[in-house]
């Protein structure tokens, strides 16, 4: 798989989610930033920002799987064809620890790409120390029109 994976890795993709995850949307709004992808693999970081942190001073479970969310589906997208959405299907995180402080990071890996469904497994660690660990599954969606015209063809 990690062949077909390299085969497939578009970086100009990357380059526009580095641009665009901190920039728009939701991705905006948390802070989040695409630090660096490879085939098959994407680097997501989240700065700590009191924003995030529960009323007990400790970086709420929710912001963690955002995090999660958002990096399972961008380590699909430079790996599929331009103009394919990516959706979260479902995902099941487990958490190992609190935070506080610092910089969550969060690498998510292709486990397995299908025509319409991926799988990835996303480790979170804040500043070097594991956090979270969670895996997903992922909607794989033809641009719009193909569909239409497969199935007419």
């Amino acid at each position: 798989m990690e062949e077909d994976l390299a085969a497939r890795f578009n970086p100009r993709v990357v380059e526009v989610l580095k641009a665009t995850t901190s920039s728009t949307g939701f991705g905006a709004l948390l802070g989040l930033e695409v630090d660096d992808a490879a085939p098959g693999e994407i680097t997501c970081s989240l700065p700590i920002k009191p924003e995030l942190q529960s009323g007990v001073g400790l970086v709420h479970g929710g912001a963690i799987a955002s995090l999660v969310d958002h990096t399972l589906s961008l380590a699909v997208y430079p790996v599929v064809e331009p103009g394919v959405w990516v959706a979260t299907t479902e995902f099941k995180i487990n958490y190992l620890g609190s935070v506080r402080e610092g910089r969550l990071r969060a690498v998510g890996k292709v486990v397995s790409l299908r025509k319409r469904l991926a799988v990835v497994r996303v480790d979170v660690d804040n500043d070097g120390r594991p956090v979270a660990v969670a895996q997903g599954t992922l909607y794989v969606k033809d641009r719009p029109g193909e569909g239409k015209a497969r199935a007419e063809g």
